[in-house]
């Protein structure tokens, strides 16, 4: 979700920017909201398709457990992956160079992959930076997901958390975007 969100539209979209793509897009009959909504369409099915192998390769090799609803994991998956991409939008609007949209991925991404539970147990932590990272959209998706993972049910707080950053994602996107 993260990378998808954070890297690939970022850097995607400010690069097409820059190669006056965008530019010869608006010159066309399409609408940008056709535009818009087929490469979120497309960026979605990229972070499904990743979140499956995750999957498969959890159970076939890590025999990973499934203990939730499955549509429940997917308007998780869903939810999650559209409030990261309205964030994405938020970074590729504001990037002036698909170079600096990298950059600033990269430098929100990483710190957040390791101290939001996605790549490291937060049991690991010192309390301190679990505390710290109660302030990472991330650790919201980490914990809803692994909430409806294993048939806890919806974490609400997540819930109103990224609903929150997917609404003021899309304003701010919305309003900043730019064809050239």
């Amino acid at each position: 979700i993260g990378t998808v969100a954070l890297l690939s539209i970022p850097i995607a979209t400010a690069t097409n920017r820059e190669q006056k793509i965008l530019r010869r897009y608006r010159a066309t009959p399409m609408r940008p909201s056709t535009y818009l909504s087929a490469d979120i369409t497309v960026n979605y099915f990229i972070a499904l398709a990743g979140m499956i192998i995750l999957v498969v390769i959890g159970i076939l090799i890590f025999d990973l457990r499934f203990g939730g609803n499955l549509l429940a994991v997917l308007a998780g998956f869903t939810l999650s992956t559209l409030a990261f991409m309205a964030a994405g939008y938020v970074l590729a609007s504001l990037a002036p160079t698909s170079r600096i949209a990298q950059v600033v991925g990269q430098v929100l991404l990483f710190p957040m992959m390791f101290l939001s539970g996605a790549a490291l147990p937060q049991d690991l932590m010192p309390e301190s930076i679990i505390r710290l990272s109660e302030f990472l959209p991330l650790t919201h998706v980490v914990r809803l997901m692994q909430d409806l993972w294993f048939g806890v049910g919806w974490n609400w707080t997540a819930v109103i958390v990224l609903s929150i950053m997917l609404v003021l994602g899309v304003i701010v996107a919305a309003s900043t975007f730019r064809w050239e």
